[in-house]
């Protein structure tokens, strides 16, 4: 096991994965830090993630989910917004500009995105009703020709406040 200065404990994506399995099989539920910007703008780099266990049903079209693959020969831990379900497989894509779709099997899915943090506040953008909204505009391309210019509004207003 390795630990940063801060005592924060360092798990390779396959570790991980067990881990957030084991507690989601137990009935609980895992945080962990986010990593990438796949998911940006509603998921990004260094927000906490709260996952809980879909508890036997299938995920929705819309929901957040964190997944297992192994790509070549390593496996990877990840978290991606559910856009069609194929029977016992779903589609999967990032919320990104330049996301690509991948298929998995319903075994690869560990559970389900429920909460957000952001430092110290909460964000639910994504999670709610609207992410049938959002995975239309993914699936339909204009999810970026929509948000890119507001996203980019806000943060300048944001910046100058």
């Amino acid at each position: 096991m390795k630990f940063r200065d801060d005592g924060t404990l360092l798990l390779s994506a396959d570790g991980l994965a067990e881990l957030m399995k084991a507690v989601l099989d137990r009935g609980g539920l895992f945080r962990f830090c986010a990593r990438g910007a796949s998911m940006t703008p509603f998921i990004r780099d260094g927000d906490t993630l709260t996952i809980e266990a879909l508890e036997g049903r299938a995920p929705r079209v819309g929901e957040v989910v964190a997944f297992s693959v192994t790509s070549g020969e390593r496996p990877s831990l990840g978290v991606h917004r559910v856009v069609e379900c194929f029977g016992s497989e779903f589609v999967i894509r990032g919320d990104a500009f330049g996301s690509v779709p991948e298929t998995i099997p319903r075994g690869n899915i560990l559970g389900r995105v429920v909460k957000v943090e952001r430092g110290s506040s909460r964000r639910r953008l994504g999670l709610g009703p609207e992410r049938r909204l959002i995975v239309r505009l993914i699936r339909s391309g204009l999810l970026w020709g929509l948000v890119w210019p507001v996203w980019n509004g806000f943060r300048r207003l944001i910046r100058r406040a």
